[in-house]
């Protein structure tokens, strides 16, 4: 094991380690506070001595405790109680570094629970009262994922768990030539026809088509550029704001001829516009495009509802089945191998099995 070192976090210092094969992380103070970085910085020594000696306290407790200046000794007597923030202050915290649904719906989820949490027992209790609001297993187990990333003494040994619902269903080569070709024809949808055919060709992410530039383009190559996207501001998806990919990671798309001969006849503008605006020429609205034109397309064609992601699980399966390697379609598209084997890649074509 490595010693600790303290890095960047938004405007936050963190820690992040692993131990026994468990990841851990643990954030403290601003990152321009020169003496709560250096607390953080001292705080890693002291775990990294505890991991080394064995007496590593997997609940983090201890050096929670001991940024707020709390020394627990761990002697086995009574423990202090931690001056910890409310659980509502902490996930607020987070959505000014990096704002993202899940925190804010959960934020509303603990207000209405009406409670503050401060113990084990009270954890579980709005854990189960989640369920008895009819919250879905996924639901329920993501929101638990950012409790304990804010609070692992008090939900660290909680467990949510989610029953197994089958793969993605991608689009057939026959479905995918009916979407394109009734967008092309449409009256109503005709503008987003490229989108749409970029991203069955493609496998981006929504907010990385929506947010591409002539800079990210270079036609000679027959490639794209990825490194940013166009995601939502402050749950708006009228408003957005240029960040970086979900994983952080610069990746090069290749492009097939269908892609390139579409990106050829579109009208090149300054390296910095668009290649798919709106008709207005702003960023294009996700969840307008889902609702309204995906949703209208799909049902005319009297094709099964697919959320407009599944072009994604779309794009990966059909290459898979082409003969790429998992590893060659993980480099396209950003997944990690293994999540893209669990979630990602279904079935375009039925085996067929041998008489026997």
């Amino acid at each position: 094991m490595r010693e600790l070192k303290v890095r960047k976090n938004g405007s936050r210092c963190l820690l992040r380690w692993t131990y026994q094969g468990i990841d851990y992380s643990l954030t403290w103070g601003k990152w321009n506070d020169k003496v709560e970085r250096a607390r953080l910085e001292y705080c890693g020594k002291l775990i990294y001595q505890d991991c080394l000696v064995g007496e590593f306290d997997n609940t983090l407790n201890k050096y929670n405790l001991w940024l707020q200046g709390i020394v627990y000794s761990g002697n086995g007597g009574p423990k202090p109680t931690a001056k910890f923030p409310p659980l509502v202050s902490l996930l607020e915290e987070r959505l000014e570094e990096t704002y993202n649904d899940a925190d804010s719906a959960l934020i509303n989820l603990l207000k209405s629970f009406g409670k503050e949490i401060t113990n084990s027992k009270d954890a579980q209790a709005f854990m189960k009262w989640l369920t008895t609001r009819g919250l879905k297993a996924s639901s329920r187990k993501r929101y638990l994922a950012i409790l304990q990333a804010v609070r692992r003494d008090l939900f660290g040994e909680l467990e949510v768990k989610v029953a197994q619902t089958p793969r993605a269903k991608p689009f057939t080569r026959a479905e995918v030539k009916q979407i394109l070709n009734y967008l092309q024809e449409s009256q109503h949808y005709s503008h987003y026809h490229d989108l749409i055919c970029l991203l069955f060709n493609t496998g981006l992410r929504t907010s990385e088509a929506i947010g591409l530039q002539w800079k990210h383009v270079d036609l000679e190559k027959g490639e794209l550029h990825i490194y940013e996207s166009l995601g939502r501001s402050k749950g708006s998806s009228s408003v957005r704001e240029r960040k970086t990919t979900k994983t952080g990671k610069y990746r090069i798309v290749p492009i097939n001829d269908t892609v390139l001969r579409m990106l050829q006849e579109r009208p090149k503008k300054g390296q910095e516009e668009l290649l798919f605006p709106s008709p207005t020429g702003l960023p294009i609205d996700d969840h307008n495009l889902s609702q309204r034109c995906w949703r209208n397309t799909l049902k005319a064609l009297g094709i099964a509802h697919r959320p407009l992601y599944n072009t994604r699980h779309t794009f990966v399966s059909h290459c898979v089945d082409s003969g790429l390697t998992v590893a060659e379609v993980s480099s396209i598209t950003g997944h990690n191998p293994k999540i893209l084997l669990d979630h990602y890649l279904g079935s375009v074509k039925k085996p067929k099995l041998p008489e026997l």
